[in-house]
C-alpha cells in the first residue's frame, strides 16, 4: 500500500464574502469621533416627458370628441327640420297642384284647340319618311398640306 501525504490546509481568518465592521482605533485622551446622521435626501419624484404628452394627448382627444358629439348632435336636428320642411312642401305641392288643376275646363280647352283648326290625334294619319345619309367623299390631302393643318391645330 503506497504512502498517503499528509495534507494540511491553511486557514486564514476569512468569512467569505461578509463585510466586516471598520473598528477604530481610539488613543488616549482622544473621544471617539460622533458620527451625524445625514439628514434623509428629499427624494425628488422624476416626471416622465413620455407620460405627459400622452396625458396631454388623452385630453385633447377628449376634447376633441366632445366637440363631435355636440357637432352631431347639431347636425341631426337641422336634418330633422329639413325633414319636416321637406313633408311641408310635399304637403303645399299636393295642395297647389289641385288648386291647378281644379283651375281649367278640358272641355273648354278643347273647343278652343278645334277653333284654332287643332284636331284630335285619332283622326291624323301615320306618314312614315325614310332618309337615306348620303356617303361622305374621302379627301386625299397632301402631306404639306396635312402637316400645316396638324400644326395649326396645336398651335391656335
Amino acid at each position: 500500500m503506497a504512502l498517503r501525504a499528509d495534507v494540511q490546509y491553511v486557514r486564514y481568518g476569512i468569512d467569505g464574502t461578509a463585510a466586516r465592521k471598520v473598528e477604530r482605533h481610539v488613543g488616549e485622551g482622544h473621544a471617539a469621533p460622533v458620527y451625524k446622521r445625514r439628514k434623509a435626501e428629499h427624494k425628488v419624484i422624476a416626471v416622465n416627458p413620455l407620460a405627459l404628452a400622452g396625458m396631454a394627448l388623452s385630453i385633447v382627444l377628449l376634447v376633441a370628441m366632445v366637440v363631435g358629439l355636440v357637432q352631431y348632435q347639431q347636425v341631426l336636428e337641422d336634418s330633422r327640420q329639413m325633414s319636416q320642411y321637406v313633408q311641408q312642401l310635399q304637403q303645399e305641392n299636393i295642395q297647389l297642384e289641385q288648386t291647378y288643376r281644379d283651375g281649367y275646363d278640358l272641355d273648354e280647352i278643347r273647343q278652343i284647340a278645334e277653333e284654332a283648326g287643332m284636331v284630335a290625334a285619332e283622326n291624323v294619319e301615320e306618314v312614315s319618311v325614310s332618309v337615306q345619309k348620303p356617303e361622305q367623299e374621302e379627301v386625299q390631302m397632301s402631306f404639306w398640306k396635312s402637316l400645316t393643318t396638324f400644326l395649326t391645330g396645336i398651335f391656335a
